[in-house]
């Protein structure tokens, strides 16, 4: 309150008015009465005119700033427990700025390209902060889903999967392993690419601006109810929570090693195991390349069905991650379009 008075102050001033004008009409009460509301919808405060502006950003610009100020919460919340909370919390804060810089700069200087892949910045910037979670929730579940596992199949599959184990099966499943990098970022791409589209195909796909809109939402969807599922299940993996079982190493031809030690020190060791997160990110991609690139769904879907048997060859995941995966992906495909359709409502 005192910030706003403040503001309304020094706004006055600078209009040259007086505090206790009112417009035609408007009784003294009614003005102070709606005078918050006022100041808000004109953005006539210097202060609070940037998260004005936040409140006119698309669907994906919302996703990302309502998981950040959950998780600038969260780190005060639990600033006892977690060590670096000053650190998480001035991450948090930058990237939401950030993304408020961007929503008000969008229609301005800022290229197109840069404004519509923005809200990857946030889910790269927050998955590398997730080394907390062993303070947040230092319970691992790996036991839990092992024994789902055995009940439901009868073992680990990527004890099974051992047996077939070679070098040049490692090399090709680790190449697959990239392709959760590839391709929702080629097909956020070739949706975001300026191209005519006959009149038929825009009946059967809609406009290319709300095919990438509905992409996106989806896959940031995705990707941060995974970060929640981290937090709420913290696993390792079979890699690490296994690793005395497995007789012979995963050796490449080639790459295979390298591109492990790379992910491996980009990434770091973080308990996201549940639900797997490369899973539901192919799938959500692959849905939409079916429905709206039919051309690149003929080549995703063998890289698609090879990165999930990665998964479990490489032992980065249980089979129950894969199963959460793919119901997350259900889930965020299903959930997408209806909060792209409240957007476009509120627009008119």
């Amino acid at each position: 309150r005192m910030a706003i008075t403040r503001c309304s102050s020094l706004s006055w001033r600078l209009n040259g008015s007086s505090p206790r004008t009112f417009p035609p009409g408007a009784t003294k009460a009614n003005s102070r009465a709606s005078f918050p509301l006022r100041l808000l919808s004109r953005g006539d405060c210097p202060i609070l005119r940037p998260m004005v502006r936040l409140r006119h950003g698309k669907t994906p610009d919302l996703i990302s700033a309502v998981f950040l100020l959950g998780l600038i919460f969260m780190a005060l919340a639990y600033r006892e427990r977690l060590t670096d909370w000053r650190w998480l919390l001035a991450r948090y804060v930058g990237l939401l700025v950030l993304q408020v810089v961007v929503v008000t700069a969008r229609g301005g200087r800022l290229p197109a390209f840069l404004s519509a892949f923005f809200p990857v910045v946030p889910v790269v910037g927050i998955y590398d902060s997730l080394h907390f979670i062993p303070e947040l929730n230092p319970a691992d579940r790996d036991g839990v889903l092992i024994r789902i596992d055995g009940a439901l199949l009868g073992g680990d599959p990527s004890l099974w999967l051992e047996r077939l184990s070679t070098p040049w099966l490692t090399e090709v499943l680790q190449l697959a392993y990239l392709v959760y990098y590839v391709l929702p970022l080629l097909l956020l791409g070739i949706l975001h690419r300026p191209r005519p589209r006959s009149a038929s195909n825009l009946r059967r796909t809609g406009s290319q601006e709300q095919a990438f809109d509905l992409c996106m939402v989806a896959l940031l969807l995705s990707h941060y109810l995974a970060f929640i599922g981290y937090m709420a299940v913290p696993a390792l993996g079979p890699r690490f929570a296994l690793a005395s079982l497995y007789r012979t190493e995963l050796t490449g031809l080639l790459v295979a090693e390298p591109i492990r030690d790379l992910l491996n020190a980009l990434e770091g060791i973080k308990r996201d195991a549940f639900p797997s997160g490369h899973t539901s990110a192919a799938l959500i991609s692959l849905h939409y390349a079916f429905r709206f690139t039919p051309r690149l769904a003929r080549y995703a879907l063998p890289a698609v069905a090879l990165m999930v048997l990665s998964t479990l060859y490489l032992r980065y995941h249980y089979a129950v991650d894969i199963l959460a995966g793919a119901i997350l992906a259900a889930f965020c495909v299903f959930l997408a379009p209806r909060l792209l359709r409240h957007e476009r409502l509120k627009g008119e």
